[in-house]
């Protein structure tokens, strides 16, 4: 079988990269084509990391200015990126005739994927991962909000299969994709390639003080997540627990952002550390060291959401401080989390906390119960998924 994967995600994303591992590792050949719109410091051409032929191709001038946003919207709804994509696809496809699947991470490529299926030899089947809630106005400009429902619309008729990230969320979108076979693979980790430092040493870590707090993710101010009440936690951490260390990995240009960034690590030396950009296994490494992980919403961008942050939280042993309205709360993070409405104070948040990391036997109690419980959501439970989906597709058409 032929897989084609397309993607506008960062190169290290971890639902991208679990995908392409996968299928890779049941011997199809495997091409990944990632359209870079964001990343400036990428280079346009080939790479590998799982031994799929990777391409990535630059489109626009990485700005986020009216005329770029313009001139990338004509490439996406137009032939022209899937003519750029079949350049380099026909060569690994000629003289292929096993069957093709086109598996889309993102709605922008989704016209590219139609365009490109009446490019390719035989009738290529069309996959749409869904892992975000688009249908859901979460911006403060919402004509863009709707930008990714035109998408879909366009193309739902031409999408033979769903992926989604909870049932209950399928259940909400199956209507607006009604001529697709539906699965559901949740934003579970892989956590094969890093090894946990152990439920005895982290209860020693923290009859010893030496608590570690980490946040890694989106760092754009404007967006949902609020950065300063993250910085404000580690802080209250780090002050409270003279051994305590905080980590936050992700990209930022913001000038304010960064300068607190600095005036943090002066202030607490060889304690506090922004990393940047942080390749996918070294956060799984730093989260598994990790006692407490944050992910916190602002108020006014509280949507629901399916946090992959959270998933690694409780497959490593660590406990969860989320601000955030999250998909299957109730199943994720009952007894052994802390989680906040949008309306509760950040005072509350803060004094929660101090409240928990003075309390030694709570924490190892907590600890406890994750380490038990976080096996659940490891992706090794659910990979399949994309196989039979496959599979059902393919077995349908009669190949």
């Amino acid at each position: 079988m032929n897989v084609i994967v397309l993607d506008v995600h960062h190169p290290e994303d971890g639902r991208v990269n679990r995908h392409i591992k996968y299928v890779q590792s049941l011997d199809y050949n495997v091409i990944h084509i990632n359209v870079n719109r964001y990343f400036s410091f990428l280079k346009p051409g080939i790479f590998s990391k799982y031994g799929e032929l990777g391409h990535q191709l630059q489109v626009g001038d990485y700005s986020s200015s009216l005329l770029n946003r313009m001139v990338v919207l004509f490439m996406l709804i137009s032939p022209i990126m899937a003519l750029r994509i079949y350049q380099i696809v026909r060569s690994e496809l000629l003289g292929n005739d096993e069957s093709i699947i086109i598996h889309v991470h993102d709605y922008e490529l989704l016209i590219s994927a139609v365009f490109l299926r009446y490019l390719l030899p035989g009738r290529a089947m069309l996959v749409y991962d869904r892992h975000e809630y688009l249908e859901m106005l979460k911006g403060e400009h919402p004509i863009l909000d709707l930008i990714p429902r035109f998408f879909e619309k366009v193309t739902k008729r031409w999408i033979d299969g769903l992926v989604d990230i909870s049932e209950s969320h399928l259940e909400l979108i199956k209507e607006l994709f009604p001529y697709s076979k539906a699965v559901v693979v949740p934003n579970y980790p892989d956590t094969s390639e890093v090894s946990p430092i152990g439920i005895e040493t982290k209860l020693q870590n923290i009859e010893d003080g030496k608590i570690s707090v980490v946040y890694f993710g989106s760092l754009d101010t404007t967006l949902d997540r609020d950065i300063p009440l993250t910085l404000d936690v580690m802080e209250m951490v780090l002050q409270a627990c003279p051994l305590s260390k905080a980590y936050v990995g992700g990209m930022t240009s913001d000038p304010e952002l960064l300068s607190r960034f600095e005036q943090c690590e002066k202030r607490y030396p060889n304690r506090f550390k922004y990393l940047g950009f942080v390749s996918n296994n070294e956060v799984l490494k730093y989260t598994a060291e990790a006692t407490i992980g944050l992910f916190l919403l602002k108020p006014g961008n509280f949507v629901s959401g399916s946090s992959n942050k959270i998933y690694e939280y409780l497959n490593f042993g660590v406990i969860p401080i989320v601000k955030g309205n999250i998909e299957n709360m109730d199943d994720i993070l009952p007894e052994y989390s802390y989680v906040y409405h949008k309306d509760d104070m950040n005072q509350k948040v803060l004094s929660d906390l101090f409240l928990l990391i003075s309390e030694k036997i709570r924490m190892t109690k907590l600890i406890h119960i994750i380490f038990k419980k976080g096996n659940n959501f490891n992706f090794s439970t659910i990979r399949i998924e994309y196989s039979k989906l496959y599979s059902n597709l393919l077995n349908e058409r009669g190949d």
